[in-house]
């Protein structure tokens, strides 16, 4: 707790302590499971994630001094962008993917049966 006085009586380690502890380890396994693939995806997209733990701590009872804790992981794993596709619409409000408003270039293939000799650059000098 904020300002707190260095002589107080709260076990340096009762974080740890708890998150170990909490459903029997499992939401630690979770937590480093999650760790690891944020900082991989954060390896290969080049983009920040994270890893939250949010701690619920509930009283049961009356001064039973007895509390119920509920952990919740959550991760924010960098993701590469979805790829996108251009189309181009109609006047009859359709999509395709060729511009409808350029024209279309006929090609033709010529044939070459005989082998291509290049030049190397200083041979053309």
């Amino acid at each position: 707790m904020p300002g707190t006085p260095p002589d107080s009586q709260c076990r340096p380690d009762l974080f740890q302590h708890t998150v170990k502890e909490l459903r029997e380890g499992r939401t630690q396994s979770e937590l480093s499971e999650l760790l690891s693939q944020v900082v991989q995806a954060v390896r290969e997209v080049g983009k920040q994630g994270s890893v939250t733990l949010k701690i619920n701590v509930a009283p049961i009872g009356r001064a039973s001094g007895q509390y119920e804790l509920r952990g919740d992981v959550k991760g924010d794993i960098p993701q590469f962008p979805a790829a996108s596709t251009i189309f181009f619409g109609t006047p009859q409000g359709n999509l395709q993917r060729n511009d409808p408003n350029q024209q279309t270039l006929e090609f033709t293939t010529i044939p070459n049966n005989q082998p291509t000799q290049f030049k190397n650059a200083q041979e053309a000098n």
